[in-house]
């Protein structure tokens, strides 16, 4: 799959605080006219709205105003409501250590910002493809 692969249609929640970053992949999504994107601005919002939206693919971020990512990731495996839905780790963070964690408890990608828009688009369509 491609930068311009606009058969790709589901729902993504992006757990993520900052607004420009929010703003900066509603743009980046918008290459996917079949995909909706739903945001929560932090991890207790993200984890209630991953229950009740029911996405196709979460993003996270690690670094919350509440409970960090990795509370989030736990808590969406924890739920039987939420444990299949694939999440894909969008941080800055650069510790391999935080990287293997999120990865070993059920992140099915870690990519580190800043990062390559075909990058996030590949990572997106094969979530949802899947």
């Amino acid at each position: 799959m491609n930068a311009d692969s606009g058969h790709v249609a589901g729902n993504v929640l992006y757990i993520e605080d900052n607004p420009v970053n929010t703003f900066l992949v509603d743009r980046i999504l918008s290459a996917r006219p079949g995909v909706v994107l739903d945001t929560a601005p932090d991890g207790r919002s993200g984890l209630s709205s991953a229950e009740r939206l029911q996405p196709d693919l979460v993003l996270l971020d690690l670094e919350l105003p509440d409970i960090n990512g990795e509370q989030v990731l736990a808590g969406l495996r924890a739920n039987p409501a939420t444990r299949a839905i694939p999440v894909i780790v969008i941080s800055a963070n650069i510790d391999p250590a935080i990287q293997h964690r999120m990865l070993a408890g059920g992140a099915r990608f870690f990519l580190t910002k800043p990062y390559e828009v075909t990058d996030l688009l590949r990572l997106v369509d094969g979530a949802l493809a899947a």
